[in-house]
């Protein structure tokens, strides 16, 4: 079909009409301006049903009311350009990243872009890579970097003393069963953690590597990070409610980039940060039933809204461990209550494993 873009040709492919006597008629493609399927109003991808007026101009639904006025002319359905507007396709930009979408309807194709699993990341080292992120796994784990990348499953603990000299890691999340039978495991998700300096700290992020994290149906994490002082056991803690997603297209966050939590020096183990990290994937928000048919209630006094509550300052704890060694807590909330997460410790059974398998 070719890699047909905005603002190039469209492809529209047509049904053949059979004649007589009947003979096997090859499959065409007709090539015009995209922009004849663009609303004369709004500018963007028309989309079914489509309408257009006296002097030819074509608009959406939408903008129909608007045009109906500033034209001064009337308008009517258009069943022919319905039927282009259905048959026009394009291909996915990300295709030679692994897309396997074919042809995307016209109007469909910047909404199938924005959430395209197969959309490029970038590399953490900022070397100029651009790929997938099945293909960034392999870029990294290749001989261009030579970096392990660690299994972490979600809701569990993950403990490991990470060296400064190497200032990123990636993290692939590991489904469970009942999601890897449903074919969760075809795009795992990555995250990266960054190690950077900041001021007298070491500042420690975590994002999840993909460029479609804002598509609704792209899934969620929260966060929690904790590093122990080597000495007295205090802990710094650093909490998360919703993991930044990032593209890497620049590289690596920068250190201030997003929310880290600052590790003094004093809590470092000579020259790595024993650092404990917990991804929980969060559920999806339950869909809200579609009645199937509008009934209007009798109009009704609104009652006084409460106000909502706001979210909790970020705060500082700090608590002097007690004569029994039990470890005190230093806790660095974001302006988010506290989410309390069930950890469980993961007992080593590979020896080529950190606390959970390691992939080279």
């Amino acid at each position: 079909m070719g890699n047909v873009g905005r603002e190039g040709a469209l492809a529209v492919q047509p049904a053949a009409m059979p004649t007589e006597p009947q003979h096997a008629v090859a499959s065409r493609m007709l090539y015009f301006p995209a922009e004849l399927l663009d609303c004369h109003a709004c500018r963007l991808p028309l989309k079914p049903p489509i309408y257009k007026c006296e002097a030819e101009h074509r608009v959406c639904s939408t903008c129909s009311g608007l045009h109906g006025e500033a034209c001064s002319s009337a308008l009517v359905h258009s069943q022919m350009a319905d039927e282009f507007a259905a048959a026009a396709r394009e291909p996915c930009d990300y295709e030679r990243y692994g897309c396997e979408a074919g042809g995307i309807a016209y109007h469909l194709a910047a909404e199938h872009r924005s959430s395209c699993p197969h959309a490029p990341c970038g590399c953490p080292e900022g070397c100029g890579f651009v790929g997938s992120r099945q293909m960034l796994l392999n870029h990294v784990s290749g001989p261009d970097h030579s970096r392990p990348i660690i299994d972490i499953r979600y809701g569990q603990e993950w403990k490991h003393s990470l060296p400064l000299s190497r200032r990123w890691y990636l993290l692939l999340g590991e489904e469970t069963q009942a999601a890897v039978a449903a074919g969760a495991d075809r795009h795992r998700n990555v995250f990266l953690v960054s190690l950077g300096e900041r001021g007298d700290t070491t500042a420690v992020s975590v994002v999840c590597v993909r460029a479609d994290g804002g598509a609704p149906e792209a899934a969620q994490f929260s966060c929690r990070l904790a590093v122990e002082h080597p000495g007295d056991g205090t802990k710094v803690i650093f909490e998360s409610p919703l993991v930044t997603s990032s593209s890497l297209s620049d590289g690596a966050p920068a250190p201030g980039g997003v929310r880290s939590l600052p590790v003094p020096n004093e809590y470092l183990s000579g020259d790595s940060i024993p650092l404990s990290i917990h991804i929980h994937k969060l559920e999806p928000p339950a869909a809200v039933p579609i009645p199937p048919t509008a009934v209007p209630l009798p109009p009704t006094t609104p009652a006084a809204a409460s106000p909502s509550p706001r979210p909790a300052a970020a705060t500082v704890t700090v608590a002097t461990p007690p004569p029994r060694r039990v470890p005190a807590t230093v806790t660095l909330a974001l302006q988010s209550p506290a989410t309390d997460h069930s950890n469980k410790k993961r007992k080593a059974t590979n020896p080529r494993k950190f606390s959970t398998s390691i992939r080279s």
